[in-house]
Order: structure tokens, then sequence, then C-alpha cells
């Protein structure tokens, strides 16, 4: 894993990633917020962002059979 804090300056971003990741699928994550400095504090503000995004596993449904088929 590999992260770069960026302070935008236009609407366009360019960003330099290492050569290890070259031909290989990469997840990017824009998250705009100000963390605070304390670490309690900054593991707080990022639970609370991504606890908005949680789904609900209980809504997911498959047949056993179709799982084994593929």
């Amino acid at each position: 894993m590999w992260t770069q804090t960026v302070i935008p300056t236009e609407p366009r971003i360019t960003v330099d990633i290492p050569a290890a990741f070259m031909n290989q699928p990469v997840e990017v994550v824009l998250i705009p917020t100000r963390l605070a400095d304390d670490q309690n504090m900054r593991q707080e503000q990022i639970h609370a962002f991504f606890a908005q995004f949680k789904a609900d596993a209980n809504l997911l449904r498959y047949q056993r059979d179709e799982l084994y088929d593929r």
C-alpha cells in the first residue's frame, strides 16, 4: 500500500506512482477531509467517514449450487 497526501490547487491532480504499480490495477480513493493531528482523533474521523458507506450483507442471497458452478 502507498499513500500520498496532496493539497490540490486546481481541479486536476497528477500523481506519480511507484514503479511496482506499473501495469497493475490500482484503486484511487479521494477523501476530502481535514484530519486531526492526534492519532486517536484521526482514527475516529476515518471510521466516521467510512461508516456512511457500509452495506447490509443480510440483503445478499446466493444459492449454494451456484457457488460451485464457477
